[in-house]
């Protein structure tokens, strides 16, 4: 994967695309207010199945995926696992979350790639530590 032209020495990325896939409208309505709180000016880009996500990987090329685990057409691990198959996608961050807290799930996750779970509901506070820290790690390669 290229990586994003527009990176700040921020630990916070906030001028970057960011990709939520969520089937559950008010969940992606919250995530873009929360992002949006948090100093996100990149856009925002929604995938609410795991078909139209994967479609708006290939046209888009998001900077950042958050990713629910249950969807209606398949599971956010089976977009991961998909996704870091890709030399593009090989090491784009991308975070789970999911209301699964099931240290299965989590160890699943982790093992397919994901750099960092978060439990549904989740807080602005958690959001914004779980992305900076998954970000700087994604910087410091």
């Amino acid at each position: 994967m290229a990586e994003p032209t527009t990176k700040k020495q921020s630990a916070f990325p906030t001028d970057i695309t960011f990709l939520h896939i969520e089937d559950m409208p008010n969940l992606r309505e919250q995530m873009a207010s929360d992002l949006r709180s948090l100093g996100v000016t990149g856009r925002i880009l929604e995938g609410p199945s795991c078909r139209e996500a994967l479609i708006v990987c290939e046209k888009e090329h998001p900077d950042f995926i958050i990713c629910d685990w249950n969807l209606p057409d398949g599971t956010g691990l089976q977009i991961l696992k998909k996704l870091r198959s890709t030399l593009k996608y090989k090491k784009t961050p991308i975070v789970m979350c999911t209301t699964m807290d099931d240290i299965q799930n989590l160890l699943a996750a982790v093992s397919s790639g994901a750099n960092d779970y978060i439990v549904k509901p989740w807080t602005k506070e958690e959001l914004q530590k779980k992305i900076q820290l998954t970000w700087s790690l994604f910087l410091s390669r």
